[in-house]
């Protein structure tokens, strides 16, 4: 994420991306329908507190067993409402970028977010849980979350939501996405869009890799781990933590609406 990016590379790595969006680990075409039978289409607020808890707040160590691990999974979830409610002076809203977001949404309070959105290549659910979604003021987006190009999908998303802003953005890097080419360019066009679709107060979670990282992987998380802490010392107000190849950021009120580019950060 530093300078001299060029705009080709990123044209290379979004036609990259493209083809291997739906083939496996191994290069085989696969669809959503293979992801849903694998277990990875469509996960629960508990599969997401088991890959996202690692990021939250230092005071939640006490909360991990001997293996990183939170003792009680609910945690997660306490934490996010007990945050979002804070400040809290409009209905809330959420989103799930690069899965559906049908199980996780349920696995919040009843009523807790007035509306949410998943945000995946193809809607592959079948009719009931299409009614179950619509009872839940749940709807899914169809589109390619790291085509930085498209500005049409957010823009369908902010519609379904029917607000500009949202409180919880959500989006696992991984399983699909694993192999997919983060370029640094499209991670820092991705984290600034999502970040300036957050309200004050609002959380987002990202995991842009797994556990045990790649050289790959260790490049894109030092460069995260870089970015955030320019970030930090830049922005008091934006509470950052990365951990484990995950990032929780938290938009305190007196953050910044928007967030600058890279090149910039790293240009002094």
């Amino acid at each position: 994420m530093g300078e001299g990016i060029q705009f080709a590379e990123i044209k290379k790595a979004l036609k990259h991306n493209r083809k291997l969006s739906r083939k496996d680990e191994g290069g085989y075409e696969k669809d959503e329908n293979d992801w849903k039978l694998h277990g990875v289409y469509d996960t629960s607020i508990i599969d997401f507190s088991d890959s996202l808890s690692i990021s939250l707040p230092e005071n939640f160590e006490k909360e991990r067993d001997i293996e990183g691990y939170l003792k009680n999974p609910e945690i997660f979830q306490i934490y996010i409402e007990q945050t979002l409610s804070k400040e809290q002076k409009h209905d809330l809203t959420a989103i799930e970028f690069g899965g559906p977001g049908s199980e996780l949404f349920r696995g919040f309070s009843k009523d807790f977010f007035k509306k949410t959105v998943g945000v995946c290549l193809k809607d592959i659910r079948d009719p009931n849980e299409k009614n179950n979604d619509i009872k839940n003021n749940h709807s899914v987006v169809e589109g390619d979350i790291l085509d930085i190009q498209d500005d049409k999908l957010l823009n369908e998303v902010t519609e379904k939501l029917d607000t500009e802003k949202t409180d919880l953005i959500i989006s696992r890097m991984i399983g699909p996405l694993k192999e997919i080419d983060k370029h640094p360019a499209i991670l820092d066009r991705i984290i600034r869009n999502w970040y300036n679709m957050l309200n004050e107060n609002g959380l987002m979670f990202i995991q842009f890799q797994g556990y045990v990282p790649l050289n790959k992987d260790k490049l894109e998380r030092d460069l995260m781990e870089k970015w955030s802490t320019i970030i930090k010392e830049k922005f008091p107000k934006i509470n950052i933590q990365i951990d484990g190849g995950v990032m929780r950021l938290h938009k305190k009120v007196g953050a910044p609406e928007e967030l600058p580019r890279a090149s910039e950060l790293f240009r002094e």
